[in-house]
């Protein structure tokens, strides 16, 4: 094997191995469709709405200044708030279990993530899944998904206390493996965080797109889809050791 073979692939995991998307909109589509004061705005809109709030909460989660059943409940209430429903702190911590118990129930992974990953192993690299969340979240998606058996280790934020962007939570995740950056390769579907972070750190990154969104740099290599694995392989782990699958 030479120096340069890639051995290493750091994954993020939320639309990336696990498809966060499918079910958050499956999620909220439910409880949309059962709380009166969400039926004044378009699906796409409460989806907007509950991903900022979201991401703003989420953060204050990994920054340990809020627990994540406070996040949870406190999410629904700014969002019962802001569609002026009734009492919306007395109606919030229903919703909150209402959405988890729905999301929970529609997770699957991402279209195509186990043959990749299965085929990423058979060609000699390890698996690494890199992840801005909590460790016991994220360990019950890989079990639950059927991903668990595939990845040789996870490295959250919560225990490493950085997120990606930082360059150390992906040094953590190397260090794991006793990998070289050189030697590693970084796929994540969010530019400023899985894109821009490996490539800070020195390791080359692959933009899984599968939205169609812009890409900010063309020499950023890209794929649509994890699907054909072979394909998906080629492209993540280099034309050499595609030949090793």
């Amino acid at each position: 094997m030479s120096a340069s073979f890639t051995r290493v692939v750091l994954s993020d995991l939320d639309d990336t191995l696990f498809d966060h998307a499918h079910a958050t909109h499956a999620a909220l589509s439910e409880l949309r469709a059962k709380t009166p004061a969400f039926a004044a705005w378009s699906l796409d809109e409460l989806m907007r709405r509950h991903g900022v709030v979201l991401e703003h909460l989420h953060l204050e989660v990994l920054a340990g200044r809020l627990p994540l059943e406070t996040a949870r409940v406190e999410r629904f209430r700014r969002l019962l708030e802001a569609a002026d429903a009734d009492r919306p702190s007395a109606h919030a911590s229903d919703a909150a279990r209402r959405y988890r118990q729905a999301y929970e129930q529609a997770w699957q992974p991402v279209a195509g993530a186990i043959a990749f990953l299965q085929s990423v192993t058979h060609a000699g690299a390890t698996v690494v899944v890199i992840t801005n969340n909590l460790v016991k979240e994220q360990q019950d998606k890989l079990v639950r998904c059927g991903l668990s058996g595939l990845v040789a280790a996870l490295v959250a934020s919560e225990e490493v206390g950085v997120q990606k962007p930082d360059v150390r939570i992906f040094g953590a995740a190397l260090a794991r493996v006793k990998a070289k950056a050189a030697t590693a390769v970084m796929l994540g579907d969010a530019w400023a965080t899985d894109i821009e972070g490996a490539r800070a750190a020195g390791v080359r990154a692959v933009w899984l797109n599968r939205f169609g969104a812009t890409r900010p740099d063309p020499s950023v290599q890209e794929l649509r889809s994890l699907e054909p694995a072979d394909e998906a392989v080629r492209v993540v782990l280099g034309r050499q050791a595609c030949d090793r699958v």
